[in-house]
Order: C-alpha cells, then structure tokens, then sequence
C-alpha cells in the first residue's frame, strides 16, 4: 500500500503489501501475495503502534507513519505476537523510536530477546490488562497458540476495534484496504486457516468464546484485509472450522495400493476393526483431498496406515499424509501400520518411527507381507484392526 489508510477516527492502516510474494515462509504458496499489516492507534496524550512489518519493508511502514505523524512521537510499539513477519523490523523501530516501550505478552518478550540483542524498553502485560492512551484504551486478550504461545488480540475498548494479530486473516493483497472492497477470497481464507491455524482447533474455540461479549466495529488481522462490513463473519467461520463433530468412536485406515496387494490388507483391517460402538472408514490416498484426508483425521481416534514400499522407502504420497499429522488437531493417539511390498519392506518400519516419533500407542506390531497377502497373514491384519478398536473403545 502507498501511504496510510485511515480505518476509524485516529486509527491508521499503516502497513505494506507485497502482492509479488509466491511462497510465505518458505512454506506456504500465496497466489494473491500477502500484506503486513500494521495500525497506528491515536489517543489524547499517547500514541500506540500495533504490530510491525517484515524486516525487508521497514523503510515503506517508516514513511507511511510519516505521513501520519513523526515516528518520534510513537510511545508503545504493541507486539500482539513475535514472529519475524510481524516483528522483523522492530529493531530498527526502537531506534528509530527511542522513547517508545513494547508492549508484550511475557512469552513475546522472551521470543524478543531472541531475536533483537539489544536492550529496550519493554512492558508485559496479561489478559484483560489496558493501556490509557488518553481519551482512547487498549484492553489485551490472551489467544496463546493462535497460533504461537505468545500471541494475544488488541481492542480499542468502547470502540470494538479488533487488532487479532494472525487469526482470521488471508495472504491476500487486493486493491484498497477493506475486504467489502475485494472479489471473494474465502478460499484464501480457509487455506491459510488451514495452513497455519489448524492445529490449535481448542485454543481457536477458547479465544473466540472471549470475544463473544465484545461489540465489534473493524476486525483488523496483520495479514489480508480489514472487514468493516460482516465483522464476525471471519470469527463464526473459525469458530465453525474448529468445533469437533459428534459421533461415536471412529477409525480412519488410510491406504495406497498400487497393485491391489494393500488394499486387500485394508479391508481385512477394516473387518477386524468393525467392533459394535466403531465406525470405520477406508481411504485411498490418491482418491480423496487434502482437506478431506485432515477431516477424517481430525474426526478419527485411531489412526492406520497402509503403505507399500517402492524404492526400499515409503512412497510420496504416503509421505505427505504422514506429514499431515502434525498440521491437525487429532483427538487421540492410537495408531497402526501394515503394508505390502516386493523385494524389500521397509516403509512399514519407516511409517511405525513416524508415529513412535509423535508419541503414538500402537497396541499391534506392523504387518506386512510380500506381494499378495495370503489367508494367514489377512488373518494377522484382522487382529490388528480388532487390537486397535479394542483399544479404542477403552477411551
């Protein structure tokens, strides 16, 4: 963005876009870039800057505070959370800003003193705390894991202005400042909550229901645009993403069969696990989305796997969805491996470390079997599944 954007009387949209960016932290791809966004909070006698930008883009937040005031005259720097992108150019804030204190959540400012080896002026502040900032109060909620430990949300008190640092934003830099003035990026929406928020689904319930009671004007994430118009839209779709379903116990056995060999296993499995009280389902890697292979994993609570072996390691796709584990919220930590393979077997042992590693119980050994399973060893993939349900219906 050029210059700044006044959102509410005495308030500032004083950040930068970067609608070039293709990749978010080397992570995530951003097809519409994304914006970093800062706002700068006016009162009577005090002056608060929320949030900072991207370390790259310092000189552009100096000169769109510049055209709104002398940067000397900034009194707290509020850093709702500390990772680089919000935070990278703090550094050269402070000094830039040498009479200014931070205003930190405790876990920020011990995220800070690793980042910036040099001191500052710093004050904690805790849930429900404020900040005078003359005429104009700041009230700090808590929101921890939305979605780093240190993160907390800024109102503007009376005014129901919500600065919710990550939460319910999009990498999304559109023309203008305010969602009502984009096309539709629900579906960026989505991605980046399901990118970034997804595993924290309790805190995001947490953080919401403390919201509820509060009358809000402007919704002003530090990524994408500000909503003015539906100011609770983006709050109810993350409230709605993140309750659980109801239901009974379930097992989910996620499969890749390129032969028919492992599949095959899958259904002895699935006979095995089909216990009164648990529904279970089978799924074909290659046949489903991401998002509905997170689905069935977050609604699941157990888990099983059946891979093949190709190249004496688990294949690609079977790889992702093992990655998937840690970019959900599971509700339990049951687990199982089986699996096929030719001359060699070794994604079994491979995929059974993956789930040792994220402290999963697996009350059967793997199984696996070369080529097509014959009647004793579908017999051995029956007792796993009926191992795994039995523990399953313990819970």
């Amino acid at each position: 963005m050029s210059g700044a954007v006044e959102i509410a009387k005495g308030i500032h949209l004083v950040g930068v876009k970067d609608p070039g960016l293709t990749l978010f932290d080397d992570l995530f791809p951003t097809a519409f870039g994304t914006t970093y966004n800062a706002f700068l909070v006016r009162g009577a006698t005090h002056t608060a800057l929320i949030d900072t930008v991207k370390g790259k883009r310092f000189e552009e937040l100096m000169d769109n505070i510049r055209s709104v005031i002398d940067p000397s005259q900034i009194d707290y720097i509020v850093v709702n959370h500390s990772e680089p992108d919000h935070s990278g150019s703090l550094a050269k804030l402070v000094k830039a800003c040498p009479q200014a204190t931070v205003v930190s959540s405790q876990a920020a400012r011990t995220f800070l003193g690793n980042q910036i080896h040099a001191p500052f002026e710093s004050k904690i502040v805790k849930d429900q705390d404020t900040l005078d900032l003359g005429g104009r109060t700041l009230r700090f909620i808590a929101a921890p894991f939305l979605h780093w430990p240190d993160t907390m949300f800024t109102v503007v008190e009376g005014e129901g202005v919500l600065f919710s640092c990550d939460a319910f934003g999009s990498h999304y830099a559109g023309e203008g400042a305010f969602a009502d003035e984009m096309p539709d990026f629900s579906g960026e929406t989505r991605f980046y909550y399901d990118c970034i928020m997804r595993p924290f689904k309790d805190r995001i319930l947490q953080a919401v229901e403390k919201l509820d009671g509060i009358e809000l004007t402007l919704v002003c994430p530090s990524h994408g645009p500000v909503y003015r118009k539906e100011v609770r839209k983006p709050i109810e779709l993350y409230r709605k993403w993140s309750v659980p379903k109801a239901g009974g116990k379930r097992i989910a056995i996620f499969y890749l069969s390129p032969h028919g060999n492992t599949e095959s296993m899958a259904e002895a499995v699935a006979r095995g696990a089909s216990l009164p009280g648990v529904v279970v389902t089978q799924c074909h890697i290659n046949h489903a989305s991401v998002a509905d292979i997170r689905d069935l994993m977050e609604e699941s609570d157990a888990l099983i796997f059946g891979t093949p072996t190709i190249n004496r390691d688990i294949p690609k796709p079977m790889w992702d969805v093992l990655a998937y584990l840690s970019t959900v919220s599971l509700k339990g930590n049951i687990g199982g491996i089986f699996g096929s393979y030719g001359w060699s077997g070794e994604a079994c042992r491979m995929a059974e470390d993956r789930l040792k590693g994220m402290n999963f119980k697996l009350p059967h050994p793997f199984v696996r079997t070369p080529f097509m399973p014959k009647p004793e060893v579908m017999a051995e993939c029956e007792a796993l599944g009926r191992a795994i349900a039995e523990e399953v219906l313990k819970k």
